[in-house]
């Protein structure tokens, strides 16, 4: 009877092991199309031996030891690195490829068409400085160019306000991921109190959540004692046990004067080490990308405004001024113009001179040199020495209003211009920089205009350096622009300095795009090998269905075998 009685603890383990083994070899199939499942893999060994006769053994069964998921905790690190890795790169490939429609390069609507329609017309005007209609054109692609690069920086803006916004969202994506992830430490550690691997489900979740987190931000992790998983971004920790230190934003103003969200720890406030994921390319596209490209284009408006600026500011219109108010206002006036900082002057002042011309109604004019001392400390101009300066000049009037503007005004039937003088290295530039006389208005991408009363009053346009009206000597000097290299663009162009522009955000545009395939390889390399690893195969899990059956049909008809012979052993004791 206890050769029967084990037998049918053989045929009983047999069952039960094979039931088991069905059931995960079902669960696995049901889940084989799962995002995130870990394949779970039945572990059967043979039971303890025992003596059937003296010095003769024979096994007891089978037993299920362990279902285990399949699972790669390194290969999953590096798979989570390299997906935040690649959805970086994405995001800045995607607003370099909006940059690059913002500029529209290479169509016949583009920045350098319109720029060399403009040069092309101060051109015609050289030629014809007493013609009015040519003087109309002047001003007209002057608007055209100067609302192309108002609407093409507001785009960039825009592009730049997009991914702030995209921050702000994902890094509270972010925290309530890190906030799951923290109850499933809990659920996890629960389950698994006495109880190893009966968490398997929740850890599969925990696995696709932290995978979720590594695409929007760089972390890595480590399981400690008890099942719960700690996440750190950099060394700082972001998930501890069943506790979430939280993600959030602050608002910091950048050099442009925007509000730019910064992401940082809820619970200190203190900055986060940013090295990857979405949040970190959205942050490199936004200040990076298009920061730099924004700073690029301001810089080459405010030369295009500053050299076309400098010759119109010392050339004279068909007509003499009666009066003016400089276009700038400083935030002080008592304080060197070369004092940039404490004036808030956009461009540099010299020492030098300039000349200031008086016509009276019978077309007799009187020239004054203007001195502007720069780099003699104490005795530097300031702006209240510069309007006293030409209040002293005969019959006109300087002063400086209540906005810290120069206002020049002259006597009644007198007129006033300017003009460079004879050495071109003597040039102050402090016309220019204080907005009098101008073309452009502003001082960057942003702000850039032609000057509100030259739009309606083509007649005021500085064509000629001597005041004779078939003088086009400044309208030429602006026109070779176009072609000759000037010193606020390090010797280059304005055109070509624009190209090179073009060119690096081209060349920056494909270097994005090259490390987002590559880092897509990447990827798509630790996925297949974690699918190899991890993965249901419908096809083996088939086989090792049949398998499984086959032995549970065996062990069932193993027992009822058993059942038989135990009837007969009954039957021989009646």
């Amino acid at each position: 009877m206890a050769l029967i009685n084990g037998s049918l603890q053989i045929g009983r383990s047999a069952i039960t092991a094979s039931q088991a083994a069905l059931t995960v070899t079902g669960n696995n199939m049901a889940n084989a199309a799962t995002p995130g499942y870990s394949r779970q893999e039945v572990y059967l060994a043979p039971t303890q031996y025992t003596e059937v006769i003296p010095g003769k053994y024979t096994g007891t069964g089978v037993a299920l030891t362990e279902i285990r998921r399949q699972v790669d905790d390194a290969l999953n690190g590096r798979i989570r690195t390299a997906v935040g890795d690649s959805a970086s790169y994405l995001i800045q490939q995607q607003a370099m490829a909006r940059v690059e429609a913002t500029f529209n390069e290479l169509t016949e609507s583009d920045l350098s068409t319109r720029l060399n329609a403009f040069f092309q017309a101060w051109s015609a005007l050289q030629n014809q400085p007493q013609d009015i209609a040519t003087r109309s054109v002047v001003i007209q692609e002057g608007t055209s160019l100067t609302n192309f690069i108002r609407q093409m920086r507001s785009e960039l803006k825009d592009i730049q306000s997009d991914l702030d916004a995209q921050v702000r969202f994902q890094v509270a994506r972010a925290d309530a991921l890190a906030e799951q992830i923290a109850d499933l430490n809990r659920q996890v550690v629960t389950a698994e109190s006495g109880h190893a691997g009966s968490a398997a489900a929740l850890r599969d979740q925990r696995d696709e959540l932290l995978k979720q987190l590594s695409e929007l931000i760089n972390i890595t992790t480590r399981e400690v004692d008890g099942g719960a998983v700690q996440v750190f971004i950099g060394n700082d920790p972001l998930v501890q046990y069943s506790e979430s230190c939280g993600l959030t934003y602050v608002e910091t103003e950048d050099p442009n004067g925007n509000q730019l969200a910064r992401v940082v720890f809820s619970h200190n406030n203190q900055a986060v080490d940013l090295s990857g994921g979405k949040i970190h390319g959205l942050i490199a596209a936004r200040d990076d990308q298009l920061g730099d490209i924004m700073g690029q284009v301001d810089d080459w408006a405010a030369a295009l405004i500053f050299e076309v600026n400098k010759l119109h500011s010392l050339g004279q219109g068909l007509d003499g001024l009666t009066s003016l108010t400089s276009h700038f206002s400083l935030d002080a006036t008592d304080v060197s113009l070369a004092d940039m900082q404490q004036t808030d002057l956009k461009w540099q002042v010299n020492n030098g001179v300039f000349n200031i011309h008086v016509t009276d109604a019978a077309g007799n004019t009187v020239t004054t040199r203007i001195k502007v001392e720069i780099g003699i400390d104490a005795t530097d101009t300031t702006l209240d020495d510069l309007a006293t300066a030409l209040n002293a000049v005969a019959n006109i009037t300087a002063s400086v209003n209540a906005d810290n503007r120069l206002v020049i005004q002259a006597d009644s039937g007198f007129t006033f211009g300017f003009s460079a003088p004879s050495n071109a290295n003597d040039a102050t530039n402090v016309l220019a920089a204080l907005g009098v006389n101008t073309f452009f208005g502003g001082y960057d991408g942003k702000t850039i205009a032609v000057r509100d009363d030259l739009t309606g009053n083509p007649r005021g346009l500085a064509a000629s350096a001597n005041g004779l009206a078939g003088n086009g000597s400044v309208a030429g000097a602006i026109a070779q622009l176009a072609t000759e290299g000037v010193d606020s663009l390090n010797g280059l162009n304005l055109a070509d300095n624009f190209n090179s522009m073009i060119g690096r955000i081209a060349a920056d545009a494909r270097a994005s795009q090259d490390n987002y395939l590559a880092a897509d390889v990447v990827v798509q390399t630790l996925q297949a090998e974690r699918q190899s690893i991890s993965g249901v195969s419908v096809d083996e899990e088939a086989i090792k269905m049949i398998i499984f059956q086959r032995a549970f049909q065996g062990a069932a008809r193993y027992v009822a075998l058993i059942d038989e012979m135990l009837q007969e052993v009954i039957a021989l004791g009646r």
